[in-house]
């Protein structure tokens, strides 16, 4: 009986021991794109850095949904990306969209305090704004150069939604040679914006995506 209480005693002090340690390591799983994971501490930790940009008036829940699939998004276009090649990105870049995530805060004290809940080292970080850009840096050289953009398109734009929206917001309409260059980056970003979420839609396509949360 002594025996028995002693071991009793042991389990307990044991389990005890490790249980906190133990449970620390253990994360929930968000998605899986075919055999990687992308678990609820990753979006957790994007979601603290801010780093993919938040649309006005979204709620937690929606933001970090929309961050799980900003995950599973650059999880499928990154296979494209190692197959072709990633580009070498500069270091001014990286800095560059450092500073910019940094920007959403209100302060660098904020940033950093955001950084130090996250647990990722500065490196870590980089790495992930290195990805980011090398998938960027692609989709700017496989599409970028197949959207055209025509005269008669701009001036359609511009006499139409264009115009419309600037007098809705009590805004002068200037010329349309004054802003025919500035109609055709935007035309031409929204294009490749539906170049690559097509992209995208193909690539989640043919590959298992199981998403476990915020779906």
């Amino acid at each position: 009986m002594l025996h028995c209480s002693f071991l009793l005693f042991a389990f307990c002090f044991l389990l005890f021991f490790f249980a906190p340690a133990h449970s620390a390591t253990i994360d929930r799983i968000a998605a899986v794109v075919d055999r990687q994971v992308l678990t609820v501490s990753e979006v957790s930790q994007l979601v603290q850095l801010r780093f993919f940009t938040r649309a006005a008036n979204t709620s937690d829940d929606d933001y970090r949904h929309d961050v799980l699939e900003s995950l599973i998004a650059q999880a499928l276009r990154y296979r494209d990306v190692e197959r072709y090649g990633a580009a070498d990105i500069p270091k001014d870049s990286i800095e560059a969209r450092l500073r910019e995530i940094a920007g959403r805060f209100a302060s660098p004290a904020e940033f950093a305090a955001a950084m130090q809940r996250t647990e990722l080292s500065e490196e870590e970080v980089r790495a992930l704004v290195k990805r980011q850009l090398q998938v960027e840096a692609y989709i700017q050289e496989r599409f970028a150069p197949l959207i055209f953009v025509s005269n008669e398109e701009i001036a359609s734009y511009y006499t139409g939604p264009w115009s419309a929206q600037r007098r809705l917001r009590g805004l002068p309409v200037p010329p349309l040679n004054d802003v025919r260059e500035e109609i055709r980056a935007l035309l031409r970003s929204d294009r490749l914006q539906s170049e690559v979420e097509r992209w995208t839609t193909q690539l989640r396509a043919r590959a298992n995506v199981d998403v476990y949360a915020w779906r």
